[in-house]
């Protein structure tokens, strides 16, 4: 306690420093007025007065040093001074301090427009109260091969009635498709939400204006309701009340009973309506995947209890909603329930976290660097260090004038790196585009900003960390250089050890960032390779049409609603500059766009054991479709339109499917499938090309292909060589409203969009890894160009005695340059070493490649040789322009 008020006094002490001195000045010159006062009493003259009252006081620095002593936060203001003194040692040296800041701000400001994505994806909670309470209900079937189920109305109710760790169950689906909302002046296609009661309650969304869903609003044939996000009531209400108003969702008439608050926003959907599933109890069949569930979970109950009470749960939903028996326990059906963030975020962590790790070696680098520019810098400055030494500076003193330095270094270079966090952020953002998250906001913020400055601090060790080494000595070891000189004190073994040391790791490091960048341009090059099932898919263009529900409906007509898509397809055909027109009866019918449906499907002739196994991907195609998709037939023939209209049992298989069923593909014609052990059977009429349609970094699934059928949405491709052109839009719209005025083509986009799409991951992370290879690149060349520059300029007395004995320049320039060849050599090869264990990391995002592929970990490591040798070979040129004679005589 003693020493914690010692402690504060001096504080205070620092704050009233002028008024003290003020003070102890006029006390010392009280007392030496006194003593001369008395020495004049005494017949001495003025000057012999003053001058022995003087001498009878003392030292009067030396007084006032110790008597500072007592009341002085001496730290604080050693450090105050040395700091003044590193800033004008700094300013008295521009062009290395212009290189330092610049140097460190690039390695801490990419570092930190990288954490401010990991932070606001990865670390930052979801916008919910108690998200850690939250999770999403999937479900597995290891008997299948299925690893992800989604949930279904059996579960959502099966849950809910016996649950025992659950506060609240609900279920969610979202249609890829946007709605047409009418009744509000023109009409607009908007996205929408079905949700049971529950949801918005679990994700804590109290509507902002109105009231939210309630259990009356999910039963089946209740009134038909709506609530709207914040944005759509801002939109198409002005903020005028909307509660009792009507809208027409799809031609059914909603009443919009509440708006929901600002910051609300539904996972990564950026829906504007939602409005109650009504699930129909007696229709829910089990098990099947066909929605999304969420639930929270009570206060304390753990994600593994919830998964046991789930097994628990499983039978007795099986016994209500399914067909108990030997198929069902052969699938082995289980809960994987997971929080759900984890939904949110995806397999993106992965990603995310190599890419922090990487431009985190690039932050090495630059410390590295800078280190290096410092310590040539404090071996220049060495003679000052040994007169301050010689002076009675001791070790900490020394240690403190170099911290004092790099440390304005460090936060130099981190104000100027968070100012290039920000301009860069939003470009890398963008890179992420469609994959990073819509919920979750991407900014700097005060975790970034503290991460900045614990960056910036470790900057500052890690580039003052060998001066202070090095130089902060025992007063004889420093003071002892004094005899040597500034030149010999320069040219000593350690200074040229620990810069080499700094050298070597620099080419470690960019060595493995240029690997990593090596294999992610391996796989991007290979992904490009890859045959996705179709041709030219720049030439497609896509949309979607949402036909309307209800009274003439897809379900009272479904032949008049396929005859109608018919003629559109044949009205878009005939557009100026379209080959072919098809259309698949779903959303999600299109290849790459991962959100296909599957289905158990059963072979005719076989047992029950026996076809059991993986569901297939279910497709419907119109006659045409694969035409204009450029899928080529490998096996009989695809749909005519005697098949739809005639109602024939007719299927078309993938390639794989048939290979694996009946060994080839014309095997398969004529064979039968069905939907159950006992039919209703389909005939295999042909097979065609598989087509990759979940990314191309996923094997193409065993598809089956049925004729269209009337659905709410329909998908229409179109091949032309204008695709994606405005002028050919235009047409295509009037093209359809020419047969329904009523349908609007939404989410246009080219299937060449969404091959890029699929290449967007693998594209993110080699467009950043590319970058910082090459940054890692440059600062490793600068670093090697720096060493052999600096040696040059230290050895001139040696080169000029080589050159007098007749030396050519060639040979001193290859002498430095296989010094510099040396020492990169032993930084690759270290760089090797850690690139084997390094990579592995990174075995995720790779695709037909192996992380320990020795083809890309040599060219590496030739190239950043090759590149050293010049980098060296360009400073070592310095040596020809010397002159032998000047040399010499400036010895």
């Amino acid at each position: 306690m003693r020493r914690v008020i010692e402690g504060w006094r001096r504080l205070r002490a620092f704050r009233r420093r002028t008024e003290l001195e003020t003070g102890l000045d006029e006390e010392i010159r009280f007392h030496i007025d006194r003593q001369t006062e008395k020495n004049l009493r005494a017949g001495m003259s003025a000057d012999e007065a003053r001058r022995q009252a003087l001498i009878r006081f003392g030292g009067v620095d030396h007084t006032k040093e110790r008597a500072r002593d007592q009341f002085r936060a001496a730290s604080i203001e050693d450090l105050v001074r040395d700091i003044r003194h590193g800033g004008r040692a700094l300013l008295r040296a521009p062009g290395f301090t212009i290189v330092a800041m610049l140097t460190l701000a690039l390695g801490i400001g990419a570092t930190t427009a990288m954490f401010s994505i990991v932070n606001g994806i990865l670390l930052r909670p979801l916008p919910y109260p108690e998200q850690d309470r939250l999770v999403e209900l999937v479900h597995e079937a290891p008997g299948l091969g299925v690893s992800r189920i989604l949930a279904s109305p059996a579960v959502y109710f099966g849950y809910r009635d016996h649950s025992r760790t659950f506060e609240a169950v609900g279920m969610w689906d979202w249609d890829a498709s946007p709605v047409t909302v009418t009744g509000l002046s023109e009409p607009e296609s908007v996205r929408s939400v079905e949700l049971t009661h529950e949801v918005l309650g679990i994700l804590g969304a109290a509507p902002a204006i109105g009231r939210s869903f309630v259990a009356s609003d999910d039963v089946p044939g209740a009134a038909s309701t709506a609530v709207i996000s914040h944005a759509y009531w801002q939109r198409r209400f002005g903020g005028a009340s909307p509660i009792g108003r009507t809208v027409v969702v799809d031609g059914v008439a909603r009443e919009v009973i509440g708006v929901l608050p600002e910051w609300f926003r539904f996972f990564d959907y950026p829906a504007d309506i939602f409005y109650p599933m009504q699930l129909v109890r007696s229709e829910a069949g089990f098990p099947r995947g066909d929605g999304r569930g969420l639930a929270r979970l009570k206060p304390g109950v753990t994600v593994e209890q919830a998964n046991a009470d789930a097994r628990r749960m499983i039978p007795l939903i099986n016994a209500e909603f399914g067909r108990p028996g030997p198929e069902f326990d052969r699938m082995r059906f289980a809960p994987n329930l997971r929080p759900l963030k984890e939904m949110v975020v995806g397999n993106l962590d992965d990603t995310l976290w190599l890419l922090m790790g990487t431009i985190g070696l690039l932050l090495l680098i630059a410390c590295a660097n800078v280190a290096n520019l410092v310590l040539v810098r404090t071996q220049s400055r060495r003679s000052e260090l040994s007169v301050r030494t010689a002076l009675g500076a001791r070790w900490g003193d020394i240690a403190r004038v170099v911290l004092a330095e790099n440390a304005i270094l460090g936060l130099a270079g981190g104000v100027l790196g968070v100012a290039i966090a920000y301009v860069s952020l939003p470009y890398l953002h963008a890179l992420g585009g469609d994959d990073l998250p819509y919920i979750m906001t991407v900014r700097i913020d005060l975790a970034a900003l503290l991460a900045a400055l614990a960056m910036s601090a470790f900057a500052t060790v890690i580039v003052a960390f060998i001066p202070v080494v090095r130089f902060a000595r025992p007063q004889t070891e420093l003071a002892g250089s004094l005899q040597g000189g500034a030149r010999g004190i320069a040219d000593g073994h350690e200074g040229h050890h620990a810069r080499r040391m700094l050298l070597v790791a620099q080419v470690a490091l960019a060595l493995v960032l240029l690997v990593g960048c090596g294999l992610m341009i391996r796989t991007f090059v290979i992904l490009r390779q890859v045959d996705p099932g179709f041709q030219d898919p720049s030439h497609v263009q896509t949309f979607q049409l949402t036909l309307p529900v209800g009274p003439g409906g897809p379900q009272a007509e479904p032949e008049a609603v396929i005859r109608m898509l018919h003629r559109i397809a044949d009205r878009l055909a005939a557009v100026p500059g379209v080959q072919s027109a098809a259309f698949t009866s779903a959303n999600d019918g299109l290849p790459l766009d991962g959100d296909g449906r599957s289905a158990g499907i059963f072979v005719d002739g076989k047992v029950v054991g026996d076809s059991l196994q993986r569901p297939k991907e279910i497709q419907f195609a119109s006659p045409g479709f694969f035409e204009t998709m450029m899928t080529p037939l490998v096996a009989g023939r695809t749909f005519e339109w005697n098949d739809v209209y005639q109602r024939r049992s007719v299927a078309l298989v993938s390639e794989n499917f048939a290979r694996a069923e009946w060994g080839s593909a014309a095997a398969a014609i004529g064979r039968r499938i069905g939907p159950g052990p006992t039919g209703p059977w389909l005939e295999i009429v042909g097979v065609v090309k598989d087509v990759r349609h979940n990314g191309l970094n996923a094997p193409a699934p065993e598809t089956v292909i049925l004729p269209p059928v009337a659905r709410a949405t329909a998908t229409f491709v179109v091949r032309s060589s204008r695709a994606g052109t405005s002028a050919l839009l235009d047409e295509l719209r009037r093209a359809v409203w020419s047969v329904n005025g009523d349908l609007s083509p939404a989410i246009v986009q080219t299937l060449g969009e969404m091959y890029d799409r699929s290449m967007a991951r693998t594209s993110m992370s080699l467009r950043l890894l590319a970058i910082t290879g090459l940054l890692a690149l440059v600062l490793g060349l600068v670093g090697v160009y720096g060493l052999v520059s600096y040696a040059v300029a230290q050895r001139q007395r040696e080169i000029g005695i080589r050159l007098a004995l007749g030396a050519g320049y060639g040979e001193v320039r290859r002498m430095f340059v296989r010094h510099a060849l040396g020492l990169v050599t032993v930084g690759v090869g270290i760089g090797l070493v850690a690139a084997l264990v390094l990579t592995r990391l990174m075995e995720s995002q790779l695709f037909g490649i192996s992380p320990l592929d020795p083809a890309t970990h040599l060219a590496v490591a030739l190239l950043l040789v090759v590149a050293a040798g010049l980098a060296s070979y360009v400073a070592a040129r310095r040596a020809s322009a010397l002159d032998p004679v000047e040399v010499l005589r400036g010895v």
